[in-house]
């Protein structure tokens, strides 16, 4: 009797094992494909009103789901990045400028960064929790150490870069580590002179000891060498420019010719060979373009009249090669598709200060609903042109084709968005987020303003007060900030505009007509600081002075490294 009751219960065990995997198998797979741009203007795609460029693969996503006129970015990349992975405001990081204003990125792959050691609970370790597989490819710019990576942040394997491609990573632009030095020793010249003369006379006359002598030319000599390894460990660097798997680098500098391809490469080796096992995935692809200084492969060199339409016109080709896989291997109707750029675009060069070309002005103008909208501003400012980027999300049987929004949302909506859409179960951690859930927009993209996701949406500039919000149609300046740059002074009398009739907030309203908007707004704000506990933040994470020791290097002789496994892309071109 006994043994048939222990027979009987093995059994059971069995044929409960034996529902639960086929349970498992008839889960639907659901997917998500998280695609991020570089500094990429709302007006610089065709299917927001571009007419000097087709994007005609971001247009045919746009087509199939929804697109956002009033998506919101932050100030740099890396908030931005933050921003989606978190759900949260970048202050919270520390990921915004300090009060003195000295740096508005991370500025060196020596730098510690980011996320991991301040314990946030991000998309990749949000999958990693629930058994499932995310990946990171490209740009990741949220730390540069063995453990701020993305594989130390939940991601079963990253591919990519660790910063932004910059100007040291260009031959385009003769300035590197080596010309940020000389600069910076023709400004100091006038003082090390009058220092090494005051040296030699105060010897020279016998007013010091040959030792002090000598202890004050060290010092001066190496007051210059630790100038010349700040700069060396900059971004002006090409040896900051790094292609890494996982944590080892693959190639140091990498080869701006081909690195978006091999990027591209990656993706689709993954949608043919990886995303078959029947595991939920999160893949996220981050690029590199349009960013300044506009990195374009070798076959998109001089396609347009611009090397940044260029760069957008490789962008284009990209995305659609990876919309392609995702189709040709049957996973279109299971995956979320979001497309979005971290930040507006810049047109000001970041080294001579200088306005760029004047065709980037045209992309702060797009075409919404048939209306012609110009923005005011660019990256890092305040102002609608510096925080509007363009969005487009695809979701078929759930987000209606060839739909518009013009409802108030932020980055930060993608990461409780994509909660929803796996029916995560919410965390302790969760209840700091800031985002909103995108599935009223998708049930209703014809939603007013006024019924925005959020009350009131924060525009912090850096750790001091806020520099703008946005409530509805209506937008805040508390801070005069400029055209490029969103810090500034207090204003007596903060600015408001009606950026749906004002879009290029030039008109200020009567503010005696909304005072009582203005004491809801600093009392939600007071109550949201306190919360977040803001004022705790101190220092920003930008001015981390870098430790040489840290600067990644795959030989520590000359830290370079040349690219060893199969350099051919003909495959990408010819499918």
């Amino acid at each position: 009797m006994k043994r048939a009751s222990i027979l009987l219960f093995c059994l059971v065990l069995i044929r409960l094992a034996s529902n639960t995997r086929q349970f498992k198998q008839n889960l639907p797979q659901l997917n998500v494909l998280l695609m991020i741009a570089d500094d990429l203007g709302i007006g610089d795609l065709s299917c927001y009103g571009n007419k000097n460029i087709k994007t005609p693969n971001i247009d045919m996503l746009a087509s199939e789901g929804i697109k956002f006129n009033r998506m919101y970015s932050f100030p740099s990349d890396s908030g931005g990045m933050a921003a989606i992975l978190t759900g949260q405001q970048p202050p919270k990081f520390g990921l915004v400028k300090s009060k003195n204003h000295s740096r508005d990125d991370f500025w060196s792959p020596a730098q510690q960064g980011a996320l991991l050691h301040l314990g946030a609970r991000n998309l990749g370790r949000v999958f990693s929790a629930n058994n499932m597989n995310s990946f990171f490819n490209g740009r990741w710019g949220l730390g540069f150490q063995p453990d701020t990576i993305p594989t130390s942040n939940g991601f079963l394997s990253f591919y990519g870069t660790l910063m932004a491609h910059s100007i040291g990573c260009t031959t385009e632009n003769n300035f590197s580590d080596s010309s940020l030095f000389w600069e910076k020793m023709a400004g100091y010249l006038p003082i090390i002179l009058s220092l090494v003369t005051m040296i030699i006379i105060s010897k020279y006359y016998s007013m010091i000891k040959f030792r002090t002598f000598f202890l004050l030319m060290f010092i001066l000599l190496l007051g210059i060498v630790s100038l010349r390894t700040y700069c060396w460990v900059s971004i002006y660097n090409p040896k900051a420019c790094i292609l890494m798997e996982n944590n080892v680098i693959k190639e140091q500098p990498y080869n701006e010719d081909n690195v978006s391809l091999r990027l591209i490469k990656n993706a689709v080796h993954f949608f043919k060979y990886r995303a078959k096992n029947n595991v939920p995935f999160l893949y996220i692809m981050s690029f590199l373009q349009p960013k300044f200084p506009h990195l374009r492969s070798t076959e998109f060199k001089n396609k347009t009249k611009s090397s940044y339409y260029d760069s957008i016109l490789e962008l284009d080709w990209s995305v659609g090669k990876i919309l392609k896989a995702l189709e040709k291997n049957n996973l279109k109707n299971n995956t979320l598709v979001i497309f979005v750029s971290d930040n507006a675009p810049s047109f000001t060069h970041p080294v001579t200060k200088l306005p760029l070309s004047p065709k980037h002005l045209e992309s702060n103008t797009y075409t919404a609903n048939k209306i012609v909208t110009k923005l005011r501003g660019e990256k890092g400012s305040s102002f609608e042109g510096g925080l509007r980027v363009p969005a487009i999300m695809r979701l078929p049987g759930t987000i209606p084709e060839n739909a518009e929004s013009n409802v108030v949302t932020s980055l930060m909506d993608i990461y409780p968005t994509v909660l929803d859409y796996y029916n995560f179960e919410k965390t302790v951690y969760d209840r700091a987020i800031d985002g909103k859930s995108l599935y009223p927009v998708f049930k209703d993209p014809n939603l007013s303003p006024s019924n925005s996701l959020h009350d009131q949406l924060y525009h912090f500039c850096d750790l001091g007060p806020v520099g703008a919000v946005t409530v509805g149609n209506l937008k805040v300046l508390f801070r005069k900030g400029t055209e490029t740059d969103c810090s500034g002074s207090l204003l007596d009398n903060p600015l408001i505009f009606n950026v749906s009739s004002d879009p290029e907030e030039l008109h200020p309203l009567p503010i005696n007509a909304h005072m009582p908007l203005l004491y809801h707004i600093k009392a939600s704000l007071k109550k949201y600081e306190m919360k977040a506990n803001l004022h705790q933040i101190k220092h920003s994470q930008f001015d981390q002075m870098p430790n040489p020791f840290d600067f990644p290097c795959d030989d520590i002789l000359d830290c370079s490294k040349t690219y060893d496994e199969d350099g051919s892309f003909d495959a990408l071109f010819h499918e």
